[in-house]
């Protein structure tokens, strides 16, 4: 049994609502988030395993939500911060690099290909 919370932030509805789908009929608990300050409610209150992250959104930027989550001062309460995995429509090299250098997991380009989200998911969280 898979346990752990992973956080979804993405403007697109739709987006959300099937990856929550697909996460949460593999096992794992998810929150969702509408952009990125909604987003940072949530790691601000609970602790989660996994953010998976939009690039674009309308208040901030994934990159932003990434550059807050890295912010070590934001998780002096919980015991670790979790690994960012970003999306985006836009996907390519060059922002795949961007990506990893400021400190995501990876960049997964959307629309998400079902084995490449849960093969990632269950290399970063199944224990």
């Amino acid at each position: 049994m898979r346990s752990g919370t992973i956080l979804i932030a993405d403007d697109d509805r739709l987006v959300r609502e099937s990856l929550h789908d697909l996460l949460a009929d593999l096992g794992w608990t998810i929150e969702e988030a509408g952009n990125g300050t909604d987003a940072i409610a949530v790691l601000t209150r609970m602790h989660c395993d996994l953010l998976l992250s939009d690039v674009d959104m309308p208040d901030m930027t994934g990159f932003q939500l990434l550059s807050w989550v890295t912010d070590s001062t934001h998780f002096k309460h919980l015991t670790a911060r979790p690994p960012v995995v970003l999306m985006s429509a836009r996907a390519d090299h060059q922002l795949g690099l961007a990506a990893t250098r400021a400190g995501a997991v990876a960049l997964l380009s959307k629309p998400v290909e079902l084995p490449a989200i849960t093969s990632l998911v269950d290399q970063l969280l199944d224990r």
